[in-house]
């Protein structure tokens, strides 16, 4: 009997310092940030903010990517929007998460930026890498970020294929507010309507 509770003892250790060892998703959240137009820095209500996380398996060819989780949001008359704290985690060592990643759309707007980043060059390395991702950086309090009004129908083309393709992972059905304004924004300009909103 006492064999099998050592034995028991050591197991429960193992399995606990193997938890310890795990990766988790980067970060925690919440993620929360407001959204301004670049030009006249008032806010700007109605932008689509959409963040997912990505599962990945380790493996000699390389990690797989696969969807994990998303959520969206619109950016309320403040320009303001939050994304919901998320937190993963799995029991097999070879699995680990990555994000949220981040899409922002509003018609007549381009990709959001940072005008923090202006000067970053003197910071220190590790607070460089810290807030370079979105992940990172809209952990911290006050942060706004500006959208570009785009000037011509070509510059608002080339943001549409460019947020087209940036979705991509997250399934229509888990993107409905991004899809329903990718729409909208196809047919002003001119697009014939190839994919219908959920």
């Amino acid at each position: 009997m006492r064999y099998a509770a050592r034995v028991a003892l050591v197991s429960l250790m193992s399995l606990v310092f193997q938890l310890r060892a795990l990766p988790s998703a980067e970060a925690a959240g919440p993620w929360q940030a407001q959204v301004v137009s670049a030009e006249t820095k008032q806010p700007l209500e109605g932008v689509v903010v959409l963040a997912w996380w990505t599962r990945h398996v380790r493996s000699f060819g390389g990690p797989s990517e696969e969807y994990r989780d998303s959520q969206e949001v619109l950016t309320d008359k403040d320009g303001r929007f939050t994304i919901e704290s998320r937190w993963f985690f799995s029991l097999n060592p070879l699995v680990f998460y990555r994000g949220p990643f981040f899409a922002m759309f509003k018609s007549g707007y381009g990709d959001y930026e940072w005008p923090g980043y202006a000067g970053s060059e003197s910071w220190p390395k590790e607070k460089r890498e810290a807030l370079q991702t979105a992940a990172g950086l809209l952990q911290l309090e006050g942060i706004v970020l500006e959208m570009p009004a785009l000037l011509s129908a070509a510059q608002r083309r080339e943001y549409l294929k460019h947020i087209e393709i940036q979705v991509l992972t997250v399934p229509l059905d888990k993107r409905p507010l991004m899809q329903k304004a990718v729409v909208e924004e196809r047919s002003a300009l001119g697009y014939r309507s190839w994919i219908h909103p959920q």
